[in-house]
């Protein structure tokens, strides 16, 4: 079963992202006691994927994208 994520778990993978899968869930549970509301949600989603996730999987997953600023549109 292919595991998806939705985009804003990719930002949040993105953000805390380290060499492996185990080290990125490890960083993420880091903060999860600072962060409250959809933000929890956000990261038990997150995690439970994650946990489920292979870690050949993982690193396929091209995160470095969610770290850069979106383009300004012009108007």
């Amino acid at each position: 079963m292919k595991i998806r994520f939705e985009e804003e778990e990719y930002f949040l993978m993105a953000m805390f992202q380290k060499v492996s899968r185990k080290e990125t869930i490890q960083e993420i549970c880091k903060v999860i006691s600072l962060v409250d509301g959809e933000m929890v949600s956000l990261i038990n989603r997150t995690l439970e994927k994650l946990e489920h996730l292979s870690d050949v999987e993982f690193q396929a997953l091209e995160l470095e994208a969610y770290l850069q600023e979106p383009a300004e549109e012009d108007l």
